[in-house]
């Protein structure tokens, strides 16, 4: 079945729309709040004026993950308003697991396509149906399929959102050298194209306008946190679990998130301190697992591996602080997260978190892969919860900006816009 086109015309109008910058200690067990799956949301009767958007990306549900993430919460809202989303991605899981051709999440559509080529996340590559879309939302620079797509789209709009940004850092000077050649023959050509480029955080836009992409096109919008994000976790149920007071890590157990320095720099705090890797494994689990016992740690240490919606909540409601080491964030959405259940953030002063956290008001910054200082940092938050406490209430009145109903309209109206030329 082919995707049904909305009513937005077949010309792109190049004109100017307005800026929208803006600011394994014990068994795991479930919270007593049973986690429940997403029910079906409840939407608008379809009009002449509701628009059929065709996302493509990557990965998508049941894959997890800030790019994931967001474009579900973008598009859960789109469907409550009435409004069509097909989301076009690999069928291939991080797991190897090939997942089914046809599927829905809160009302978005899933179209999954076998991957041509699958050698990394930016090299995925699958060949979408696009045949009749008159909206398509691209999503990830430096993908080869959406530079495929580009290429191979004319007369329809297309929006472009950077997602893992493009100031992210290469390790290795063939990495670099491949990268600089990159973006000169490809990447920029295929954003100079597109009519609206989306980036996280207002950092990626210098990059942008050096590069020549006009300002007019560029358009700021943070991933949003949907209203059940807010709703205040069970403080007490992780400490229960986990046997007390706890440092926490939420995300993939992947090199390049910092987990080998979060560890290192854990087994320096008191003895009495304990640290829970909530996430999917990125490859680094087993690593992990030998280097907590040849520390000395492995009883201070519990590995959850993926955890629900609602046992999210109750973690970060109930930990000491939110670690976050990471080499590169375009956003951080789990940092959000965090301040929504008030508590405070040790994070590396990389990408978009040097810009949104405010060091010692709403967290703590620190080097990336300075270990020293990681440790001296968490050692402040475990030592001192009160310093915590206060960090996590101011930044729980910043996480009130990043509502998915103060977010998602400023995409709505740049799909109408373009929709309306």
């Amino acid at each position: 079945m082919k995707p049904v086109p909305d009513k937005a015309s077949e010309t792109v109008s190049k004109s100017d729309v307005p800026h929208l910058f803006s600011p394994e200690a014990k068994p795991f067990e479930a919270p007593p709040h049973r986690p429940r799956e997403p029910n079906p949301v409840e939407r608008r009767p379809m009009t002449e004026q509701s628009l059929t958007i065709h996302h493509v990306t990557p990965h998508f549900y049941p894959e997890v993950g800030g790019v994931e993430d967001s474009l579900r919460h973008f598009g859960a809202w789109l469907v409550q308003g009435g409004h069509r989303v097909i989301v076009h991605t690999s069928s291939l899981a991080a797991s190897g697991e090939t997942l089914a051709a046809r599927g829905a999440i809160e009302g978005i559509e899933i179209q999954r396509y076998p991957p041509i080529s699958n050698r990394g996340y930016f090299r995925t590559w699958f060949r979408p149906d696009l045949s009749g879309a008159r909206l398509i939302h691209l999503h990830g620079y430096a993908v080869r399929t959406n530079d495929r797509v580009v290429r191979a789209t004319s007369h329809v709009p297309i929006v472009f959102s950077l997602h893992h940004g493009v100031r992210m850092p290469h390790v290795g000077r063939r990495v670099r050298v491949l990268r600089k050649f990159y973006d000169r023959f490809v990447g920029v050509p295929t954003l100079r194209r597109v009519d609206r480029i989306l980036v996280t955080s207002s950092g990626d836009v210098p990059w942008l306008t050096r590069r020549g992409i006009p300002d007019a096109k560029v358009r700021v919008v943070p991933s949003p946190l949907p209203d059940a994000a807010y709703v205040p976790g069970d403080a007490s149920w992780g400490r229960d679990r986990v046997g007390g007071p706890f440092i926490l890590y939420l995300g993939r157990l992947h090199e390049e998130k910092g987990v080998d320095d979060l560890l290192e720099a854990f087994s320096r705090l008191p003895p009495d301190a304990r640290l829970v890797f909530a996430g999917p494994d990125g490859g680094r689990l087993s690593a992990l697992r030998s280097r907590a016992r040849d520390l000395g740690v492995a009883s201070r240490v519990t590995f959850l591996g993926t955890v629900s919606e609602d046992e999210k909540r109750s973690l970060l409601a109930s930990c000491v602080c939110l670690a976050l080491p990471s080499l590169f964030e375009a956003q951080g959405l789990v940092a959000i997260e965090s301040w929504a259940q008030g508590r405070p953030i040790v994070a590396t002063r990389v990408g978009a978190l040097a810009e949104m956290i405010s060091h010692g008001e709403t967290g703590l910054l620190v080097p990336y892969h300075d270990i020293h200082a990681l440790a001296d940092s968490l050692d402040r938050m475990w030592t001192h919860p009160e310093v915590g406490n206060e960090m996590g209430a101011k930044g729980k009145r910043v996480a009130e900006s990043f509502r998915i109903g103060k977010i998602a309209p400023r995409l709505l109206q740049i799909y109408e816009d373009l929709a309306a030329h």
